[in-house]
């Protein structure tokens, strides 16, 4: 059977699709816009910006993925991060609270009465800053963040800052005088920060002198911890500082 359609109606159907288009296109604007702005999302999160379906909703977000404008996570989505990108402290401080929390109080149990620990720049680590302050542990702690400085404030502990440059978006303590006085010190036990982390490539972070630090902050402790909510599991980042053997991943539900 053959089936003709008037040119009128045929322009209808052109312009109805061109319709459909326009404003899946608009609606995938309004995702990106609204991840720059908070860089994740719950699906419930977008069901309320977007008032369609979450048929829809699925739809435009696994386009989005694969133009690689964000990335599907458990329950929602986020941005897609450059590899050489480095939130500043501020933003960071904002960014999964109630799982950093949990993740400093299981590094917390970690530490023993006497430890040499090396805690890395970062928020998750200056949480655990301040809840080793709150504890009874007499410990030798060696920080390069003078935030973490002014947190570690208790008689029962003997703080080192690491000389250098200080990286003002992250607060870390870099550069080679900072390299050469953390290789004159063993840890019993290190805490350090990342960006990305998988079994495959190993624990990474966009700056190449904050990798060397934690790199070798890993490699002169018996014990090393990468303290990471699980946003940053899977993730990739420009430099990779150590393999996934070497050190003992942290993360909320551990």
């Amino acid at each position: 059977m053959v089936v003709c359609i008037c040119k009128k109606c045929y322009n209808n159907f052109c312009k109805r699709i061109q319709e459909m288009e326009m404003l899946a296109n608009e609606r995938k604007k309004r995702i990106v816009d609204y991840l720059k702005i908070n860089r994740r999302a719950t699906i419930e999160d977008l069901l309320t910006l977007m008032d369609c379906s979450i048929s829809t909703l699925r739809r435009d977000l696994n386009e989005l993925e694969k133009e690689k404008s964000l990335r599907r996570v458990h329950g929602g989505a986020e941005l897609t991060q450059d590899l050489s990108e480095e939130l500043s402290i501020s933003e960071k401080t904002s960014k999964n609270i109630q799982e950093k929390e949990e993740i400093a109080q299981i590094a917390l149990s970690k530490i023993k009465d006497g430890d040499i620990v090396f805690l890395d720049a970062g928020t998750t680590t200056g949480l655990l800053a301040e809840l080793i302050n709150q504890s009874h542990l007499y410990l030798t702690i060696v920080t390069n963040s003078v935030t973490h400085l002014a947190k570690l404030t208790d008689d029962r502990l003997i703080v080192y800052l690491l000389g250098g440059r200080v990286k003002k978006v992250t607060d870390a303590i870099i550069g080679s005088q900072a390299l050469e006085q953390l290789s004159a010190y063993q840890f019993n036990v290190a805490f350090v920060g990342a960006n990305g982390f998988d079994t495959k490539h190993g624990a990474m972070t966009p700056d190449h002198e904050e990798a060397a630090i934690k790199g070798l902050a890993v490699k002169q402790s018996q014990n090393a911890y990468v303290l990471a909510d699980s946003s940053k599991l899977g993730q990739m980042s420009f430099v990779k500082f150590a393999n996934s053997e070497e050190v003992e991943l942290i993360t909320e539900n551990n």
